[in-house]
């Protein structure tokens, strides 16, 4: 009676260490995890092949689950005002928190070539402050290998049934290639010395071309008449450049001074200046004509007109003058005596 009982008591031990280790293996392989855990959510346009409960990894380390998949359609959320096709809900450890910011990345990816599909973060940069677990965040879409594999085989299948169709005319076209290539052959072989001869010419010219930009270069930008020129330009800008302030600043105080007095003159003192000027005017036509007399005197006495043309031009009366005055430097009593 006692074995019995000791061997059900062995087999109820048996039982339950079978069922816990099976539990712990349900807890393990499902991703069930105990403990605090926070929730976010991240859109997408496709997420490609990821799956509810797929894990979610940070550096290769899982951190937490995805809980459920969402499709919300084109419709824009009107917090975040885009417009994804699919929301995916995830509940990530609470311990983790801390290590994800606001410029946090979230992608989805596979473990190795063909594994299975998993969401991955970048924590993003710790100079930023902790990401807001309430608004959702934005996903970065899988490349669509599918779709890629699928547009290159229509692509592929559209190019093989356009050769199938046009063989003939792909056979022409090749033919006459040929017979082109054939052609160009024979003319290159026919007119070998002649094309030797123009690249000749062509680098001989290239040669000459190249010798006369390097003697303008030398004579007319790199020569001692254009360093001059430069030299004395700078030299000349300097000059201004120094003395042009001191001008300014002359200009603007006569300026300041013209106006000061402008400003200090009335309307009598302008009607009084005005008056002097049409007299300055006056006086300027008065000095003209009277020099105007003065040339036609001149002009007329140098012509000989006149009494006084006459005396001052004629020589005869010049030495009849002369010769009176030395009569009576030598004679003065003709002065008071006539014979």
């Amino acid at each position: 009676m006692a074995a019995e009982r000791a061997i059900e008591v062995k087999v109820g031990l048996l039982v339950l260490v079978g069922v816990a280790l099976l539990a712990a293996l349900v807890l393990v392989m499902g991703g069930i995890q105990l403990g605090q855990r926070f929730a976010m959510a991240v859109d997408f346009n496709n997420p490609g092949g990821l799956q509810s409960g797929a894990p979610v990894k940070i550096a290769g380390v899982r951190v937490g689950s995805v809980d459920r998949m969402e499709f919300r359609g084109a419709a824009p959320d009107p917090r975040t005002g885009r417009a994804a096709l699919v929301r995916v809900h995830v509940m990530i450890d609470a311990r983790y928190r801390p290590e994800i910011h606001r410029d946090a990345a979230f992608y989805v990816t596979t473990q190795g070539v063909l594994g299975e599909q998993f969401l991955a973060i970048d924590p993003g940069s710790a100079a930023q402050p902790l990401i807001d677990t309430a608004q959702p965040q934005e996903g970065i879409d899988p490349p669509r290998i599918d779709l890629f594999l699928a547009r290159a085989y229509s692509l592929l299948d559209d190019t093989v049934t356009a050769l199938r169709s046009n063989r003939r005319q792909i056979g022409t076209m090749v033919d006459d290639l040929s017979g082109i290539l054939h052609e160009t052959h024979g003319l290159l072989a026919r007119n070998g010395s002649r094309i030797d001869t123009l690249i000749e010419n062509v680098d001989r010219t290239v040669r000459d071309a190249d010798a006369l930009v390097n003697g303008a270069r030398e004579r007319y930008v790199d020569g001692p008449q254009i360093r001059r020129i430069v030299n004395r330009a700078e030299s000349v800008l300097a000059t201004v450049e120094r003395d042009l302030p001191p001008l300014a600043h002359d200009a603007r105080a006569l300026t300041n001074r013209l106006n000061h007095i402008a400003e200090g003159v009335t309307d009598t003192q302008l009607e009084d200046l005005r008056a002097t000027l049409h007299d300055v005017r006056t006086l300027v036509g008065r000095a003209n004509s009277i020099a105007g007399d003065v040339q036609a005197v001149s002009t007329h006495v140098r012509s000989g007109q006149g009494t006084v043309g006459a005396l001052l031009m004629d020589d005869e009366i010049y030495d009849d003058l002369q010769e009176m005055v030395r009569d009576l430097k030598h004679n003065p009593w003709k002065f008071f005596w006539r014979e």
